[in-house]
């Protein structure tokens, strides 16, 4: 771009950062004066509840919109922020803004329920309830939240999660430019697949803990190796959130990286005794006793994707209990699955690198999915964690029929609507097996030649032919 060409946007986005910051100073002080005037009456007669509506979620939205976009158009006036990170900023505002107004349209929130259950569960000296199949930790951190009652605490985590969104975002695309994606590739790529998505959609309406696991897992793989000692740590304060990622581990041990794995070890046990210092074993007891007996909890239902919930429907369908079968499909799955890891470290899949960087690389997409099959459940909003292996393999796909099976599997995991319909709501299960299989075919293949022409042209578009970042 020239410099009479900035020289406007400069001045336009300096004009606006002007307007805004004098309309909230407005909005700001006339909500003040009304309120030292007429006290919180004053302000109740002017705010109406719409139908169907929570008002005080309604004015976080609008408030949470309004600041949004403040704080883009200030990064955005910046020349250089604009040069570097001006597509990200924008896009990470889009996506920020669709799913806040998608947010603002609903008035029930589950699972977070069951989170502020679990820490006044901890405070008050009970064991977990029996919907609480996470480690002690999380129930252990939401204590200082306790003051905020149950409303403040659902808001607290219902706010967090939208900053976690934008969080999401930012690592993906960083995690995707390790794997050889241009930058504007990688925008592109992540955008296209958080704009319209189930499983973040169930996440945030849910308001789940999955996008802080991921953030945590992304972050970790970011900072090795660097950062070996704080990577580890991330990776193991992601475990004690919820204990599945504990598989990711798998290739820092398999690369003999003594600081990482000691580091790693070191964060489980520092971490563990933080709740074993205030509450004792007590807490741990009752985490193991929820998930030793986690379908008590959780019966027959058809939107939940795991092996163990296939074999329990058809049984249920059948009118038979079949779930002892469990083991002798689930087992077999999750070795082969291990094996295709260990096939795709050594065949260098998805990154030529050189650096002990490689192995992890290499070996973390396959092992999302074998994170997503060892699960007991698999509820649809736990496919976020498929995004990286998802998004990596399209680097491979180099025929038609390729694309015809990995549109497929991407339709059935990220585009559905959640339905409770046996076998057919299986899909989602059925995609991670698509995807895993795709990874094997394609592990060998050199970068599709897509890749690399997309590339070049979207950095010749935004870049000026040269290379992005």
């Amino acid at each position: 771009m020239t410099n009479g060409a900035e020289r406007p946007l400069d001045r336009g986005l300096a004009y606006a950062v002007r307007v805004w910051i004098a309309v909230t100073g407005l909005v700001a002080v006339s909500s003040l004066a009304l309120y030292a005037g007429r006290g919180v009456k004053g302000l109740e007669l002017l705010v109406q509840r719409g139908p169907l509506s929570i008002g005080e979620q309604t004015l976080a939205c609008v408030a949470i919109t309004w600041l949004a976009w403040g704080i883009a158009l200030v990064l955005l006036k910046n020349p250089q922020i604009r040069a570097e990170h001006g597509a990200a900023i924008v896009c990470s505002v889009v996506l920020l803004l669709l799913y806040v107004n998608i947010l603002r349209e609903r008035m029930h929130y589950a699972d977070v329920g069951d989170y502020i259950r679990a820490a006044y569960n901890l405070h008050d000296g009970q064991p977990f309830h029996n919907r609480y199949l996470y480690p002690p930790l999380l129930a252990t951190l939401c204590q200082p939240l306790l003051p905020l009652g149950t409303k403040g605490m659902a808001a607290a985590f219902w706010l967090a999660n939208l900053v976690a969104l934008v969080a999401f975002f930012w690592l993906l695309c960083a995690l995707l430019e390790r794997y050889g994606f241009g930058r504007r590739l990688a925008l592109a790529l992540v955008f296209l697949f958080m704009v319209l998505n189930v499983p973040i959609l169930r996440t945030l309406g849910y308001v789940q803990i999955n996008l802080h696991v991921i953030n945590l897992i992304l972050l970790a793989l970011l900072l090795f190796p660097r950062h070996r000692i704080v990577s580890a740590l991330t990776l193991a304060l992601a475990v004690h959130l919820k204990a599945s990622p504990l598989v990711l581990a798998i290739p820092f041990i398999w690369a003999r990286d003594k600081a990482w794995c000691g580091a790693f070890v070191a964060g489980l046990i520092g971490l563990t005794g933080l709740t074993f210092c205030f509450y004792g074993w007590a807490p741990f007891a009752a985490f193991l006793d929820n998930t030793s007996h986690i379908y008590a909890a959780n019966g027959i239902c058809f939107r939940e994707n795991s092996v163990d919930s296939l074999i329990r429907s058809t049984g249920y369908v059948l009118g038979a209990d079949a779930s002892v079968l469990a083991p002798f499909l689930k087992i077999p799955i999750l070795l082969a699955i291990l094996c295709g890891v260990g096939y795709m470290m050594r065949k260098a899949a998805f990154s030529m690198r050189t650096d002990v960087q490689a192995a992890i690389l290499n070996g973390i997409p396959a092992l999302f999915v074998l994170m997503v099959f060892a699960s007991p459940l698999v509820w649809e909003h736990h496919l976020v964690f498929l995004a990286v292996p998802f998004l990596v393999v399209t680097k491979k796909l180099n025929t038609p029929a390729a694309w015809m099976w990995y549109s497929f599997a991407y339709l059935l995991a990220f585009l559905v609507p959640t339905f409770d319909f046996y076998p057919w709501s299986f899909g989602r299960l059925i995609s991670s097996g698509i995807l895993m299989i795709l990874m094997a075919r394609f592990c060998r293949v050199r970068d599709a030649d897509w890749f690399t022409v997309l590339g070049d042209r979207l950095d010749a578009l935004f870049c000026g032919g040269k290379k992005c970042g």
